[in-house]
């Protein structure tokens, strides 16, 4: 009967205290590993910020590889390939950014998306008001030249001197240094965003504390791992986003965070933090995961009851969605 189960379920082994640690920290109190390890993704909205413009997710998961490998295959991974994720284009930040790394936005593909992002960008500087910009960085568009392409010339050469310059303040100050989003309403300032979302979450705060106070997302000065460009959909509209990401050793697995310091449009800050566990899964190496997504956006603070769960449910199916792409791009045996 044993050997009869044995291929129906991977075997689970190794040390009780990954998980037991998971139950601990997590929304999960009830997780499985070896659901985990056939695949399972858990997703669930987590704790109830007071923060209106807060929100907060936790998925769980496995990768079939160790640990080591796992940190190297997030900072590598290209979601591209998945067209569901309506990610358009993305790309590696060098040094402190220069308007170079940002030319890939003239190949970015025509859609409907694309075309009203471009669209709300010609509308500048007379109406800003469906990108988040600060009133300085509005006024510097210059309309004319070349419109082969989806993107239209000005159209680049504008954001990619508005994502060099986010770029190069966010290396040299930090958080602090960000000029903040002026162009839709009252001042929002980014690093108050991150600070707001940090303090709503206990656990947060205590697993990734040191990590959290050696890098700019509490006000330390650590480099970041990597720093990423991005071009995604948002509801119709795409936007453009900036992330640096930070990663240190924690144990015998690892701790990392992803920091999404800009974004054009949809929200204000997202904070997605990752602990890594090791275990055992048909006796090879493999990684059990923890992640955080925490979102500061205005559409947020604008919904209540009904309208907010979906919102919360919406947010838990995208990320489920990526990190099933991930999975299935990434772990042994799929």
């Amino acid at each position: 009967m044993a050997s009869a189960i044995g291929w129906l379920a991977p075997l689970v082994t190794g040390h009780a205290d990954p998980m037991s640690d998971l139950r601990s920290v997590s929304v999960f109190k009830d997780a499985d590993l070896n659901k985990l390890a056939s695949g399972e993704v858990l997703a669930s909205k987590g704790p109830t910020m007071s923060f209106a413009r807060g929100l907060s997710v936790e998925t769980a998961y496995v990768v079939r590889a160790p640990v080591k490998a796992v940190v190297s295959l997030q900072q590598q991974w290209n979601p591209l390939r998945h067209p569901e994720l309506k990610i358009y284009a993305q790309a590696d930040i060098s040094g402190r950014g220069t308007a170079a790394d940002f030319q890939g936005l003239s190949s970015v593909r025509q859609n409907s998306s694309v075309k009203a992002f471009v669209d709300a960008t010609l509308r500048l500087p007379q109406d800003a008001s469906k990108l988040q910009l600060s009133n300085a960085e509005a006024k510097q568009f210059s309309p004319g030249g070349s419109s082969n392409g989806a993107m239209p010339s000005s159209v680049v050469a504008f954001w990619s001197k508005v994502l060099a310059g986010r770029a190069q303040s966010f290396a040299s100050g930090g958080l602090s240094a960000e000029a903040p989003y002026e162009t839709t309403g009252s001042p929002v300032h980014v690093q108050e965003e991150v600070s707001r979302l940090i303090r709503e979450s206990g656990s947060v705060r205590t697993v990734f504390g040191s990590l959290i106070s050696s890098t700019p997302i509490g006000g330390g000065r650590g480099s970041p791992t990597s720093q990423t460009w991005q071009m995604f959909d948002a509801d119709g509209l795409a936007a453009v986003s900036l992330t640096a990401s930070y990663g240190k050793p924690s144990a015998d697995g690892w701790q990392s965070a992803d920091l999404q310091y800009y974004s054009s449009g949809a929200v204000y800050a997202v904070l997605t933090f990752y602990q890594l566990w090791p275990v055992k899964v048909d006796n090879q190496d493999a990684a059990l995961v923890w992640r955080i997504d925490m979102t500061s956006a205005a559409q947020l603070g604008e919904l209540r009851g009904v309208e907010r769960l979906g919102s919360g449910a919406a947010m838990m199916r995208e990320i489920q969605k990526g990190v099933k792409a991930f999975l299935h791009d990434n772990s042994r045996g799929r």
